[in-house]
């Protein structure tokens, strides 16, 4: 039997959002797709949050573009810690396309943040069976939502399951040197 266990304070360590954070691509007018590129970059000026609100004012977007910028606003608002203001942004993304990966799985991030892991684990669930982009991010995700419930086996093979699919990224080798794997 195997037992894992991982070096105390790594458990609140959360997801940093810069990076981390799924953006959506708009096509919907030159609004919407300042505000993704916003959200890409991780630009939380004013200037862009404004961009994706006269986006959703004065753009004619379709329901899929429209719950687009909204998850890229919440991703601005997110990164401006705004989180309650995130939140309405991501459930309101959600009400219009639930079959938005990015909305459910920055919903989750958020709940990371706050280091309410158990609230976050079956939004980033419904993000990866939605079809997440980025497998590698919405596993990693999930596993540092077990370990924030403490769930270290599952943490562990979320964990190592990320690194397998992107062996270059540095953030799931870094949080897996804090496992010790002892035989037993």
């Amino acid at each position: 039997m195997r037992t894992l266990t991982v070096a105390a304070g790594f458990v609140a360590m959360m997801v940093p959002l810069g990076s981390a954070s799924a953006a959506v691509l708009s096509v919907g007018g030159p609004l919407s797709q300042n505000c993704y590129r916003a959200a890409l970059s991780a630009d939380t000026r004013d200037q862009s949050i404004d961009s994706c609100t006269r986006a959703l004012q004065e753009e004619p977007l379709t329901e899929r573009d429209r719950a687009g910028t909204l998850v890229n606003r919440g991703i601005l608002q997110m990164g401006r810690g705004r989180d309650a203001l995130a939140d309405i942004d991501f459930d309101a993304a959600i009400r219009l396309d639930k079959n938005l990966p990015d909305a459910w799985l920055n919903k989750g991030f958020l709940r990371l943040r706050h280091g309410d892991g158990r609230a976050a684990l079956p939004l980033l669930q419904s993000g990866i069976e939605r079809g997440a982009r980025r497998q590698a991010l919405a596993i990693f995700a999930r596993g540092v939502a077990y370990e924030q419930m403490g769930q270290f086996q599952s943490a562990y093979a979320d964990l190592k399951r990320a690194q397998e699919l992107e062996p270059r990224w540095a953030m799931p080798r870094e949080y897996l040197a804090s496992y010790r794997v002892d035989a037993r």
